[in-house]
């Protein structure tokens, strides 16, 4: 969900269905959210690796001291290295309670953000359209490395950004028959066309490039960073090493997680005045069909805690 509460990205048809959350409900959704970043910190924690809080989750922790009140998801990143190991970890440790989706392992997902869902819950929003989407989740941005010369950064970035543009096509095209539901306009129409042009080969092979051409720099001790998968893709999420793989822990609710050292740079550069509360009417609730806690319930009552 948008940090300025917008429950609807992009260029989609507004109609007037599902349901608008609760207030309660937003809170239910965010203490099972929170459960989950705590097995993500535990299992970051015992295994040595590292992670962050991004975007509106690190807007809350640092703004509001924990969630963005009418947010409903979690947002973290870590090193393609660490996400590697941090895969075969969530496997071992908690193989009945989570599943984790990426583009390389995952038939037919089509996307490079991984997932990290909780199994045996249903969570339907409006932007929920794919019917794979479907659970109580986590997105987990990879933090890729960036060519030192001035060249093979930009290269990098124009790469990344017409293949990232590729992927869109080819899924929108290959689901049009849900994303039809929501988007609407020229855009959506352009990029279906592209998409079936570029039907010489799978959506799953269009992914694997992807990640091939992301992850395309193997020095692990570049000077810079990027998020490639994040909304102002590579050029645009270029960091410093430091900013983002630098860490403090600082309270988050009744927890303590992970954000970069350097949160106020990292901040600043992506959102402005960070710290200024949107006005009411941008303070949008998400629209969504179904909504099941599973085993969970109590949970998201607040009246237990695993």
């Amino acid at each position: 969900m948008s940090i300025l509460g917008n429950a609807v990205k992009g260029n989609v048809n507004d109609r007037d269905n599902g349901n608008v959350l609760t207030t309660d409900q937003v809170k239910e959704i965010q203490r099972v959210l929170l459960m989950i970043l705590d097995d993500i910190d535990k299992i970051c924690r015992k295994h040595g690796l590292e992670y962050i809080l991004i975007g509106g989750t690190a807007i809350g922790c640092v703004r509001h001291g924990g969630f963005i009140p009418w947010d409903d998801d979690i947002d973290v990143a870590m090193t393609r290295k660490d996400y590697e190991r941090f895969r075969k970890a969530v496997c071992e440790e908690y193989p009945d309670k989570y599943r984790l989706t990426d583009a390389i392992r995952e038939n037919n997902y089509g996307k490079n953000i991984p997932k990290l869902r909780l199994k045996d819950t249903i969570y339907k929003t409006l932007l929920k359209i794919d019917p794979e989407d479907r659970e109580i989740t986590a997105d987990i941005f990879i933090i890729e490395n960036v060519e030192n010369n001035m060249f093979g950064k930009y290269l990098h970035g124009i790469l990344c950004l017409a293949m990232g543009y590729c992927l869109s096509c080819k899924r929108l095209a290959d689901k049009e028959n849900f994303f039809h539901e929501i988007y609407i306009g020229n855009d959506f129409k352009r990029k279906v066309f592209i998409g079936k042009i570029l039907g010489f080969a799978s959506l799953d092979k269009w992914a694997h490039w992807n990640e091939s051409v992301y992850s395309m720099c193997k020095n692990h001790n570049s000077k810079k960073v990027s998020v490639p998968t994040d909304r102002q893709h590579f050029l645009g999420e270029i960091f410093p090493r430091e900013i983002m793989c630098e860490t403090i822990d600082v309270k988050f609710e009744d927890k303590q997680f992970k954000i970069p050292r350097a949160y106020d740079q990292y901040l600043t550069k992506r959102y402005g005045d960070y710290m200024q509360v949107p006005s009411l009417e941008r303070q949008v609730l998400s629209k969504f069909s179904k909504l099941d806690f599973g085993p969970y319930k109590n949970i998201a009552m607040g009246k237990c805690t695993e």
